[in-house]
């Protein structure tokens, strides 16, 4: 009871103390009325904190002004503060009221709903509205041209939260917001600013401004807490984020996998929430407006002042602390003052402009002519303020520069850990909720008990990617079960294990079993409309596509892959023996046989009677003995050294080439040739040939839109057999000419069964390759692609493909084997025939200057008196006479030999007599 008593008393004593200041103020004012004075408004939300902390600074704010001689030339300031309750009709007629009285500027109002009609009502007045509270970005001098901020827009800070979103790549965010034109405003705002780091606004969740704990606790549970996205930006006032975060902290939110981050209106104020209510925000991140302040002691003695005045006005309320609002509050009049003062120097302003009714007559108030004056005044603000440096853009009617501190809350007190300017933004390390330091991934998926449901082809075509088996004994079942295997369902499932957290799904079969017309257009279009959380299988990446949904990382090979029967061109005919060399490889093979042989017997033609003879027995020789060097030794024997120089060099000429030429026929005779019945796509756009392609993909659509091909030559098929089927019958029998199809299943599903059968020709067209498909901004695609590449470079995708296709690689040779290729031309052979032809070109042009240096110097001097004509013809004859030299005899390899053998000798040997 007595503590009770007590308690009562200071409370008495208190209100007691209070009145008495307040009479001591109203004296003070009521003195300061009776001399020259200056009118302004304010219109505050006194149902605030915000507000009543406002009240105060603003208050001391005049009485500083009042007090300073330097400043209105001896007027006096007096301000009529006026309670909007943060209603737009109280507002409204507040401001009417203020404008009727004569006030030449109107400080705030504190709320962007009461901003809108104030600043109307302050334009057709021609009064100038200064707010230091309204930071709704539509509301700007460009819609209210009287409408000043003295405090940056939402705009500038929706700028440094995106900023923050970035830098921990997060990339689907909830807005939490009051549903009024303060939150309203900054949806567009954030939103903007999101997309240009990437990231985006997944919710937009209202809380109403008359929001009690139970429908507080129901936004909570009902839109938030079942939401994949964990990262929650709250753009509301202070009192309405203390129920919140109330709640949230009762029903679990407030841990290490959510993300919570606070605006400038709820950071600014926290120095003033009880350490109960900070506890319950532990981990919370926000930005706070950043006071560049240049006189701390100043600061402190105004700090000091206002705390004894707030406590003597609010002696109920628990105690709150001075915040940046509250500076910039203050300063607000200062700029206001200091423009009116700027007025009086000039002379343009003694405190009584002459007045016009307003010509509505409707709202019976008179317009301010000086109001234009004042206004240019307050938009050349440039002072030191408590909130640092206070300078108003002319052009936009708000501060020239802002940044942010970067608060983060832990435990019951808040610090700051970094700071955003328009440069970018530097952050040390976070506490998040439940103590952790980690960086929290910012969404969690399945929620509790949901299960991912993931779509996967069920078609006849290519079992080896996804296999759909029913279960026989559930079939009439109302829940068939269903085994699903196949190269995607391995590779899907193995890339969930590489994750760092676990998912729930389940597998379901998308058809019966036939691919119709556009399958797997409508089937990604399912996961689009929300009937499936995922696609797997074998689905390919379309521009098309993406406009619907996202896809991860191709976890197979990209290309379009034309398919055509091959046939064995090994030859038959009679002629097979001259397709070794190509013909200009069997001309001047020919010709430089017969080249040969013309060299050869002009060397050996004077001194070897082998190379004599009739002209035609001549032809013949040197041309019998070219081609004889082919298949054994010629029987003319070569006698000079030129001649043996230049066939040594020819005989490993003619070594060489057959060689080559046995080589090259073998192959053609035993290896397999194999040709495409079709060269290229242009071929069979030129002849109209029919193409296949698998029914219900994409491919009908690429062939005709980015290909040409005629819609009316295209067939589909469902299976690799009817694939084989087609091409087998060819385009005279039902068939085809050739199958277009992705490589990967060209590759694993057709060519490795066919290698004899097919082959694939031409280019292979690129598209995206095999991927999986979610949702559009689904979290989960950017960690399944990081874990696809993981998997891509390791060891266990080998030995999925092996699982399915045999074999890491195709076997068969995608390009095919041509005939021409084994033909050998002349570009295989040059080296060799320019060494042969150089030797015997060089060797003859040797040979002929010696006969004409011979020719000179033994012919008759008379000679030169005669003709060129006659000397070419002596000289031919020259040429052609025989000219062999007598053979020489044989040394005795003893001078020991016997008479005998010597008497022998000479009567069996006849001594040479030297002419042949």
């Amino acid at each position: 009871m007595d503590n009770r008593a007590n308690s009562w008393c200071e409370v008495a004593v208190r209100i007691a103390l209070g009145a008495l200041l307040f009479c001591a103020a109203s004296v003070g004012e009521a003195a300061q009325i009776d001399g020259p004075s200056i009118n302004i408004g304010a219109i505050i939300a006194l149902d605030t904190s915000n507000g009543k902390i406002a009240k105060t600074a603003i208050e001391l704010a005049v009485e500083d002004v009042n007090r300073n001689t330097t400043i209105l030339n001896g007027m006096l300031l007096n301000i009529d503060i006026r309670d909007s309750t943060q209603d737009a009709l109280t507002g409204v007629s507040a401001a009417l009221e203020l404008i009727r009285k004569g006030c030449v500027s109107i400080v705030g109002p504190q709320t962007s709903a009461v901003a809108e009609f104030v600043g109307y009502l302050g334009s057709a007045a021609h009064v100038p509205i200064v707010t230091f509270g309204a930071t709704n970005p539509s509301f700007s001098m460009h819609r209210y041209p009287y409408f000043v901020r003295t405090l940056p827009s939402d705009k500038v800070q929706m700028r440094a939260i995106a900023k923050l979103i970035e830098e921990y790549r997060w990339r689907d965010v909830a807005l939490v917001y009051v549903d009024d034109d303060l939150g309203r405003g900054a949806i567009p705002t954030l939103s903007d600013s999101l997309r240009d780091v990437r990231a985006k606004i997944v919710l937009k969740a209202a809380v109403p401004p008359q929001a009690n704990v139970s429908s507080m606790r129901k936004l909570l549970e009902d839109e938030l807490m079942g939401l994949e996205s964990r990262v929650f930006v709250v753009h509301m006032n202070a009192d309405l984020a203390l129920i919140l975060f109330s709640e949230a902290y009762k029903l679990g939110m407030i841990r290490t996998d959510y993300v919570w981050i606070i605006t400038d209106g709820i950071a600014s104020v926290l120095d003033s929430f009880s350490a109960n209510s900070l506890l319950s925000m532990n981990g919370v991140l926000g930005i706070k407006r950043k006071l560049t302040r240049t006189d701390q002691p100043r600061v402190n003695e105004f700090a000091k002042r206002w705390k004894q005045r707030f406590r003597a006005q609010n002696p109920t309320l628990p105690s709150l602390e001075l915040n940046a609002r509250a500076l910039v509050a203050y300063d607000t009049v200062w700029a206001v003052a200091i423009a009116i003062d700027g007025l009086l120097s000039d002379g343009l302003f003694n405190g009584d402009c002459s007045a016009a009714y307003n010509s509505t007559k409707i709202l019976n108030f008179k317009i301010f002519a000086c109001g234009e004056e004042l206004l240019n005044q307050i938009l050349q603000t440039n002072f030191v303020g408590l909130s640092g440096t206070v300078r108003i853009i002319h052009r936009t009617g708000e501060p020239l520069e802002s940044s942010y501190d970067i608060i983060n809350v832990v435990g019951n007190r808040s610090k700051i850990i970094g700071s955003w300017t328009e440069k970018g933004l530097n952050v040390q390390e976070v506490n998040w909720g439940g103590g952790s330091t980690k960086k929290p991934r910012g969404w969690e998926i399945p929620a509790p008990g949901k299960k991912l449901k993931i779509a996967v082809p069920w078609q006849q075509g290519y079992t080896r990617f996804v296999c759909v088996k029913p279960d026989h004994a559930s079939t009439g079942a109302q829940n068939k079960t269903y085994e699903i295997t196949g190269f995607s369902i391995d590779v899907f499932e193995t890339v969930l294990k590489r994750l760092d957290y676990n998912l729930i799904y389940e597998f379901i079969p998308y058809g019966n079993g036939n691919a119709p017309v556009g399958y797997y257009d409508d089937l990604v279009y399912q996961v689009y409309l929300q009937k499936f959380d995922a696609v797997v299988g074998d689905v390919t990446v379309l521009a098309n596509r993406s406009k619907y949904v996202d896809f991860t990382q191709p976890y197979t090979e990209s290309g379009l892959m034309m398919v055509v029967a091959i046939s064995d061109k090994r030859s038959s005919d009679f002629w097979a023996f001259l397709h070794p060399f190509t013909p200009t490889m069997w001309i001047t093979t020919i010709a430089f046989f017969i080249f040969t042989g013309a060299v050869v017997w002009f060397l050996e033609h004077r001194r070897n009677r082998q190379f004599r003879g009739t002209p035609w027995e001549q032809v013949f020789t040197f041309i019998w003995f070219s081609f004889s060097t082919l298949f054994m030794t010629p029987r003319q024997r070569i006698v000079s050294g030129l001649g043996r120089a230049v066939v040594a060099i020819w005989r490993f000429v003619v070594f060489v080439l057959v060689s080559s030429y046995t080589a090259s026929l073998s192959s053609i005779l035993t290896a397999r040739q194999i040709v495409p019945n079709v060269e290229n796509l242009e071929s069979l756009i030129a002849q109209n040939l029919p193409i296949g392609y698998h029914q219900g993909s994409f491919i009908d659509k690429y062939l005709v839109q980015q290909l040409g091909v005629n819609k009316s030559v295209l067939r589909p098929y469902l299976t690799v057999q009817d694939y084989a089927d087609a091409l087998k019958k060819g385009p005279n029998n039902g068939g085809v000419a050739a199958i277009f199809e992705e490589q990967t299943i060209a590759q694993h599903s057709f060519l490795s069964a066919g290698c004899n059968d097919y082959a694939s020709v031409g280019p292979a067209y690129k598209t995206g390759g095999f991927t999986f498909v979610f949702p559009k901004g689904s979290p989960l695609v950017s960690d399944i692609s990081k874990a696809i590449l993981n998997l891509s470079e390791s060891k266990e995708m080998l030995e999925i493909r092996k699982r399915w296709f045999n074999s890491g690689e195709n076997k068969c040779n995608v390009e095919s084997s041509r005939l021409d290729s084994n033909k050998l031309s002349l570009k295989d052979f040059w080296g060799i025939f320019l060494s042969t032809g150089c030797v015997s070109f060089l060797t003859l042009v040797y040979y002929l200057c010696r006969l004409l240096y011979r020719f000179v110097h033994t012919n008759d001097n008379s000679s030169h008196a005669n003709s060129i004509s006659t000397r070419l013809r002596t000289f031919a004859k020259y040429a052609d006479k025989k000219d062999i030299p007598a053979p020489k005899r044989k040394r005795q390899k003893t001078a020991t030999l016997t008479y005998r053998t010597a008497a022998f000798t000479s009567s069996e040997i006849p001594v040479p007599t030297g002419q042949m």
